[in-house]
């Protein structure tokens, strides 16, 4: 529903839109709310209400700590955790059981972290997504520091883009959009595994290069078996899909279904098209997109 924010909508209007889909929803708390996490009266009372008259169930909110806001320097902890704690606080409020952070959490702040979504009663989770392995040090610290502590408001966020089988057509109809030549769309297509010699291939141009460095970083090419240890973690789950054709995932977001289920996973998978990214808004509606994607979900069960 992104283009809907840029056009000017309300939250209310876009949740009005979503219900139109299936109960469980998942927002950004800072795309969602200016000025959050810090919200006024006005607005947690439409949010509760609208959540309650729609009849929806709020899943997830997505947190975020800005690590380079100052030039040259990271965040200290204090400073990281210090944008942290008023989101945690925001997602209690708002009826949010999860929140949805990016890994890559010094052990330190994670810990620190993790103390403070249990004095929130917020499950504490981290995306895995993409080109991510199942080896990678981030995924490492958070199952450590579960072992560590047992902690039930520890684990993750698993985005079903960990297996995608071919490179979203959606980007090709994009990179001709914005001008580049068939054959070097065919040559970004063919370099999928080297984001280097892809970027070199749209060098020059910070809007191929956004979008070419965005959706390849976010296509993986793991399997759930290879995420066997960690999928005991997973609290939440995004099914990622970004083309028109529903039908293309339905293979992959199976598998991965399946996985989770057998691992005893209860949480909400939620649906999640990246097309606005690709596709002018007169090529699809979301919403009907998003239900065709839900009944593929559906089945695959």
């Amino acid at each position: 529903m992104t283009p809907l924010w840029r056009f000017g909508a309300t939250p209310v209007e876009v949740l009005e839109r979503v219900a139109q889909c299936g109960p469980a929803i998942e927002v950004i708390g800072h795309q969602t709310w200016r000025g959050f996490p810090h919200l006024d009266a006005a607005d947690e009372r439409d949010w509760h209400d609208a959540v309650g008259r729609l009849g929806l169930r709020p899943a997830a909110l997505g947190v975020y700590t800005d690590l380079y806001r100052y030039a040259g320097r990271a965040l200290t902890e204090d400073e990281a955790l210090d944008e942290l704690l008023p989101q945690f606080e925001a997602a209690a409020r708002l009826g949010f059981p999860v929140v949805r952070a990016t890994l890559g959490m010094t052990p330190g702040l994670l810990r620190r972290a993790l103390t403070a979504a249990e004095h929130h009663g917020v499950v504490l989770t981290f995306e895995i997504q993409g080109t991510t392995t199942p080896d990678a040090p981030a995924i490492l610290d958070v199952l450590a520091l579960r072992q560590a502590t047992g902690s039930l408001y520890l684990g993750f966020t698993l985005d079903f883009s960990l297996t995608t089988p071919d490179l979203p057509a959606g980007l090709r109809t994009a990179l001709l959009r914005l001008g580049l030549a068939p054959e070097k769309v065919d040559a970004v297509h063919r370099a999928r595994g080297d984001m280097g010699a892809a970027l070199d291939i749209v060098a020059g141009d910070p809007m191929r290069t956004m979008l070419v460095a965005g959706v390849l970083g976010r296509c993986g090419n793991t399997h759930p078996d290879d995420w066997a240890h960690v999928l005991p973690a997973v609290r939440h789950a995004h099914a990622k899909f970004w083309d028109l054709d529903v039908e293309t995932v339905r293979e992959p977001h199976s598998a991965w279904l399946k996985a989770l289920a057998a691992a005893g996973f209860d949480g909400a998978v939620v649906s999640e098209w990246g097309g606005h990214e690709l596709y002018d808004r007169a090529d699809a509606d979301p919403v009907a997109l998003t239900r065709a994607h839900l009944d593929v979900l559906e089945a695959a069960r």
